[in-house]
């Protein structure tokens, strides 16, 4: 069933102070009825995902005989990122090739469950720390290169510095300025696989997917996430998000495998795993999600016609009768307060406006101490 969103319109208020002050009362007033319910189900919520951490910790699984494998990588730091966002750490090999091996932390028990594995590329999707964490350690133990975008290549030979929450719960990449790092071709072919690679930005630029069009198995990395997903990072920017899932409307895509943990797929030879894969298909996923998009956009543009606030029209993207609305609430806050305000809603919106620099952030506070701490870093 395909994703049915409100009419934007009707969520704009006109201009007036009176209708903008309306808008409020009711926007505070509904968030007030729902908090407790928005709480309680947050206990839920938390304790599902605990128990999918819990389930996976550090196992692999082995999937279409052992040809695609997922190793998850866990650690008590980590395990707050599971309970609080529902994002688990993976690395993922197909055949020879491995993809995106994981943050920093997961090094020691990654190289020991692999170190008789016959791996003859490392790739990683981007440039994001618990993509290119191990990426230059294992392909060294290997005797491998490593393949990724000009983009992601540059981040592995001098990764950014990281703000204190992300090195804590992730770990900071070291520089690699020396190491065997190629561009990956449009076709990377091994001994074992042979894979297209889609260039897939949106989640930030540079970012790469891997098809096996044979199979119709997409390696997305983070170009897809979740069907609604509405605390991005600072690099997402829609327009290209929307490129990428065109792109992917084209393929053939039978089975989505995301880099944190998620496997959606309609092949049939690809068995059920609790909390691993799901029987859901790929390519009504990715309309449903460039739906939301396109209707986010379109609200955010009619807000900016009418001279709107971005809070205004960021709250009007989060009309309370949504599910994403409160389903998404704790887990976007925190994420707000997690990363100092390196992921919010209002990166969401910045992501949907041709203007990001005139959107300001919320929650200054958050902001300015983040700014300070960016400042100290020279960054």
């Amino acid at each position: 069933m395909a994703l049915r969103l409100p009419d934007v319109d009707s969520l704009l208020p006109a201009t007036t102070r009176a209708a903008i002050a309306g808008f409020w009362l009711r926007d505070w007033f509904w968030f007030f009825v729902l908090l407790p319910w928005m709480l309680l189900r947050q206990v839920g919520v938390v304790g599902h995902q605990v128990v999918a951490a819990a389930f996976t910790w550090n196992r692999d699984f082995a999937l279409l005989g052992g040809r695609l494998r997922i190793h998850f990588l866990n650690s008590l730091p980590s395990l707050a990122v599971s309970a609080i966002f529902g994002e688990r750490f993976t690395c993922l090999r197909y055949g020879d090739v491995v993809i995106d091996p994981g943050p920093v932390f997961a090094r020691k028990s990654l190289a020991r469950r692999l170190s008789k594995t016959e791996i003859s590329v490392v790739v990683a999707t981007h440039a994001h720390e618990e993509h290119i964490g191990n990426a230059v350690e294992l392909a060294g133990l290997a005797g491998a290169p490593v393949y990724g975008t000009e983009t992601t290549l540059a981040a592995i030979r001098s990764p950014e510095t990281l703000s204190f929450p992300r090195r804590f719960f992730i770990g900071q990449p070291r520089p690699a300025p020396t190491a065997d790092l190629r561009v990956l071709p449009g076709v990377l072919e091994t001994p074992e696989v042979r894979l297209s690679s889609l260039e897939s930005p949106g989640h930030c630029e540079g970012h790469a997917s891997l098809l096996d069009e044979e199979r119709g198995l997409l390696f997305a990395g983070d170009s897809f996430l979740h069907t609604i997903f509405t605390s991005p990072n600072r690099e997402v920017r829609a327009e290209d998000w929307l490129h990428t899932l065109d792109a992917y409307l084209e393929r053939p895509i039978m089975t989505m495998v995301g880099a944190h943990g998620q496997v959606y797929t309609i092949d049939e030879e690809i068995e059920l795993r609790p909390f691993v894969v799901q029987r859901r298909d790929p390519l009504q996923m990715i309309r449903d999600k460039r739906s939301f998009l396109t209707w986010a956009m379109d609200v955010v543009a009619a807000g900016e016609e009418r001279g709107l606030s971005y809070a205004v029209i960021e709250a009007c993207l989060f009309p309370w009768r949504r599910s994403w609305s409160w389903s998404n609430w704790f887990g976007d806050e925190s994420g707000r307060l997690f990363s100092a305000g390196e992921f919010s809603r209002t990166y969401f919106v910045r992501s949907l406006t041709a203007t990001p620099e005139r959107v300001p952030p919320r929650f200054g506070l958050i902001a300015t101490l983040m700014g300070r701490r960016s400042s100290s870093r020279g960054a």
